[in-house]
């Protein structure tokens, strides 16, 4: 950065005449020709001036979130200037970095916030420069209130270093239109959707937001602080297992200061459980080790996710599974016979005539009619069996045994179970069906192989009882 010094050293006669937050900050900016200039309070409210020089995109939030990452900034607990940066993560945006010097501000005894002036990049500052943000400093001591910030860490009269009076030149000009942001840090921490919690060296909370309240399933009005962080038997692991205290990503970032997430879930299976995903870091509390932690409730994402599996495993119209799943669960079955011996069998269906019923009838009826022969279907078999649609009018069972299994006996109490007719809207359908089934006790068969022997004896099924109808007229 070019710095006019003629500029710079002026700033002693503009900081005399102070009168408000806005023009120490204004005079801050002028002073090292930056991008922005702030004052955070050490409860983390911020006053915020950006020249008209900064991208409006995402400069005052990049320059917010800079500004209150400074309060956890070794060096910020005492009197001396020192830099602190954040580097932008977007490919090739290096130069949209962002660096900041920093002044602490003292009243009396008490530290009041930090004074930080920011740019892309800033140079060591000279003696000129650090004259005027010492004297900035001290203005902005007379105007921010005690109150504004607790007292933290002070340090004695004697300890502190004498600030150098800056030279007297004539007051600096403006570097052009600027825009101001104020944001209150608590404000803008209890409006978040996540809920947010942190814990002090002890695991006592010291700060929680309404959300972090009510996943915690606390009522409107009451707040976590000044207790342990609360566990239940209702947050569980992604397996269902019930967290343990010590367990607890905030407990594990509190004990080894490394950064801890996981996913979890808290309420009773059904409607009422929410999915979270738990994020715990290191965070500094009054000098000593905390924790911050953030809870991301997930539940609308693992609801789509459950929704688009659902979609790409299960035939929409009967909730049978579909082809994909079927070969999945045969293929698993297959590979069990090597564990536990037994055999896979599979039963095809095919309905006789269903045509006739949506030339009739039309697609509603049919797609009603074969709702209802999935539901008798799937009754009449174990709860272990897969039970599928491939297709239109075509049904897959899917049975594994530790015995060798009678398919015959099999298909004749599906058609007993089957034979019944099925009344839909009033309507009775007498619904046949063709059915073939196969078996094996090995393991290297393949799932589609297998299916496709089911298919074909099927076929030969339907071809036979074609054949005996024709013999009998």
């Amino acid at each position: 950065m070019v710095v006019d010094v003629v500029k710079v050293v002026a700033v002693s006669d503009v900081t005399r005449e102070t009168r408000s937050i806005d023009d120490g900050l204004r005079t801050a900016l002028d002073l090292c020709l930056g991008l922005g200039a702030f004052i955070v309070s050490m409860t983390g409210a911020v006053d915020l001036v950006l020249s008209d020089a900064m991208p409006p995109d995402d400069g005052s939030r990049r320059i917010e979130v800079l500004a209150r990452n400074c309060l956890s900034h070794p060096a910020a607990r005492g009197h001396d200037l020192f830099w602190n940066a954040e580097v932008s993560t977007e490919a090739g945006s290096a130069d949209r970095s962002l660096a900041c010097v920093v002044m602490p501000v003292w009243s009396g005894d008490v530290e009041l916030g930090l004074l930080g002036v920011v740019d892309t990049w800033l140079p060591e500052p000279d003696g000129y420069q650090r004259a005027g943000l010492a004297r900035l400093a001290a203005d902005l001591a007379l105007l921010l209130p005690p109150g504004r910030g607790p007292a933290q860490n002070p340090i004695p009269a004697a300890s502190r270093r004498p600030e150098p009076a800056p030279p007297d030149l004539p007051p600096a000009e403006p570097t052009g239109e600027e825009r101001r942001v104020r944001i209150d840090a608590a404000e803008l921490i209890g409006s978040l959707d996540d809920g947010i919690v942190c814990l002090d060296a002890e695991g006592t909370v010291v700060l929680s937001n309404r959300s972090a309240d009510a996943m915690h399933g606390l009522p409107p009005g009451r707040t976590l602080i000044g207790s342990p962080l609360p566990m239940t038997s209702a947050l569980r692991t992604e397996d269902g297992q019930v967290l343990a205290h010590d367990r607890h990503p905030a407990m594990l970032a509190l004990e080894d200061d490394a950064a801890r997430d996981a996913h979890l879930t808290v309420g009773e299976e059904g409607d009422g459980q929410r999915h979270l995903v738990v994020s715990a870091r290191p965070f500094p509390i009054d000098g000593r080790r905390g924790v911050v932690v953030v809870l991301h409730d997930t539940t609308a994402e693992w609801m789509e996710q459950q929704r688009l599996t659902h979609y790409a495993l299960y035939d929409p119209l009967t909730g049978l599974a579909n082809r994909y799943l079927l070969i999945e669960e045969l293929r698993r079955m297959l590979q069990g016979l090597g564990r536990r011996g037994g055999s896979v069998a599979l039963i095809y269906m095919d309905l006789d005539d269903f045509k006739r019923i949506n030339d009739e009838h039309g697609h509603d009826m049919g797609d009603e009619v074969l709702g209802a022969f999935a539901r008798r279907l799937r009754g009449a078999v174990r709860s272990d069996d897969v039970v599928s649609r491939l297709g239109g009018d075509e049904f897959v069972i899917a049975h594994a045994t530790t015995e060798q299994p009678d398919g015959d006996l099999v298909v004749s109490r599906l058609r007993k179970v089957l034979s019944a007719p099925f009344t839909v809207r009033g309507l009775a359908f007498e619904v046949g069906a063709s059915i073939g089934w196969v078996s094996t006790d090995k393991g290297d068969v393949g799932p589609d192989a297998l299916l496709a022997r089911a298919d074909r004896a099927m076929y030969r099924h339907k071809r036979d009882r074609a054949a005996a109808r024709r013999s009998m007229t």
